[in-house]
């Protein structure tokens, strides 16, 4: 645990590249990591949003809905982050933190709306067959 907090600070604050060889849990610190950049991502979103009531990643917030991104987004930059370093797509730095952190939320606004424009295609198509 100690090694992941150590890391953290290292990655986060610091902004020094953890080395695999040196640090066992450079994966999961990764991944914390663009957990991390991709939770400020969405707050920083929130806080434009009730300064102008408008939101840069097209979001409609809310009490529940802000919560429900913000663990939504964070949570899957932690995967996409998780799985590229296991893949050694990325190198253990902040940039490549931040890269998927603020990446990771703009995708999945793009595919829920994919998502949505496809139903809203095949209801059209259902009533076009009645």
């Amino acid at each position: 645990m100690e090694q992941i907090k150590e890391g953290l600070f290292l990655l986060l604050i610091k902004l020094e590249v953890i080395p695999a060889d040196s640090n066992e849990y450079a994966v999961l610190i990764f991944a914390i990591g663009c957990a991390f950049i991709g939770l400020l991502a969405v707050f920083a979103d929130l806080c434009f949003y009730l300064i102008r009531n408008q939101s840069l990643l097209g979001v409609k917030h809310g009490y529940k809905e802000s919560i429900v991104f913000m663990v939504a987004w964070s949570f899957g930059a932690f995967i996409i982050g998780y799985v590229g370093q296991v893949l050694a797509i990325f190198q253990v730095n902040l940039l490549a933190c931040a890269t998927v952190g603020l990446s990771w939320p703009v995708v999945f606004v793009k595919i829920i709306e994919y998502l949505a424009e496809q139903k809203e295609i095949q209801k059209i198509a259902d009533e076009g067959e009645q």
